[in-house]
């Protein structure tokens, strides 16, 4: 049973430092897809064929992302912090067990 218990806490131990770094991995890819989605979607309302305001639409996009980009990261970051200090808060209560 000793042998289990300790592989438990080894698994455990893996976890730890998985959580974080996927966390960074999806927050990189909202950012750049919330950029990137309304930015282009204003270059090709820019094109000639469409309505050929060249640099107008672009910037209205690339501001929209940044609006987006900004509020669902502060909302990811919030929700990590939260669940990080619930986690802390689990582990100094079994340490006071």
């Amino acid at each position: 049973m000793g042998v289990v218990r300790g592989s438990g806490q080894k698994v455990q131990q893996k976890k730890e430092w998985v959580r974080p770094l996927w966390f960074l991995f999806s927050v990189g890819w909202y950012v750049a897809l919330s950029l990137a989605i309304p930015t282009g979607i204003g270059f090709w309302l820019d094109r000639p064929e469409n309505f050929n305001k060249r640099p107008l639409f672009t910037l209205i996009g690339f501001g929209i992302g940044t609006v987006v980009a900004f509020y669902g990261l502060y909302r990811m970051l919030r929700q990590f912090y939260l669940e990080q200090q619930r986690i802390e808060k689990d582990k100094n209560r079994d340490r006071a067990k």
